[in-house]
C-alpha cells in the first residue's frame, strides 16, 4: 500500500468517526507516523543518548494539533495536551524538554507539510483567515 493509500484511508476513519479532539489527534497521529517514518526513516536512531520513550512523530502530531486549534503559548498548549490527552500520548516529556524538541523538528515538520501539499487535489478554492486584526486604536477616545 503506498503513502497516498495510506493517507486516504485515515482521511477516510476520521470522516466516519465523530470528530472530537481525542478522534482528530488519533487520527493525525497516524498520519504523522506514517509520514515520518516515510521521509525520515532511522533520524531517531542516529540522535545521540538513550533512545526517547516519546517519538518524534508524536512531538510533531501535538504541535500541529496545537496550531489547528490556535494555542500560541507553549505553556498553555502543553497543559491541554496533558489534560486532554494523556491517554493518547502517555510518555509526553516534560514541559521544556517536549518544546525544546519541537522547536527542533521545525525543519522536519516544514518539510512534512510540502509532502501533504502534494496530496491535496490542485483546486481553485481557498479559505482566507478573516480573523480581524486591529492596525491603530484611537489614543484620544476614553473607550477605545
Amino acid at each position: 500500500m503506498d503513502l497516498q493509500d495510506t493517507i486516504e484511508k485515515y482521511v477516510m476513519q476520521l470522516k466516519n468517526e465523530n470528530r472530537t479532539l481525542k478522534t482528530v489527534a488519533k487520527v493525525c497521529r497516524q498520519i504523522m507516523a506514517t509520514l515520518y517514518d516515510t521521509y525520515f526513516p532511522d533520524a531517531e536512531a542516529r540522535r545521540p543518548g538513550p533512545k526517547s520513550l516519546c517519538p518524534d512523530s508524536d512531538i510533531l502530531t501535538i504541535s500541529w494539533l496545537l496550531e489547528l486549534i490556535g494555542k500560541d503559548s507553549e505553556c498553555a498548549g502543553y497543559k491541554l495536551i496533558t489534560s486532554e490527552l494523556s491517554d493518547l500520548f502517555p510518555f509526553l516529556p516534560e514541559r521544556s524538554r517536549f518544546n525544546r524538541r519541537r522547536r527542533n523538528l521545525c525543519h522536519a515538520s516544514e518539510k512534512l507539510r510540502q509532502v501533504l501539499i502534494h496530496f491535496l487535489p490542485d483546486d481553485e478554492r481557498f479559505i482566507v483567515d478573516s480573523f480581524p486584526i486591529p492596525l491603530c486604536d484611537f489614543k484620544r477616545v476614553p473607550s477605545s
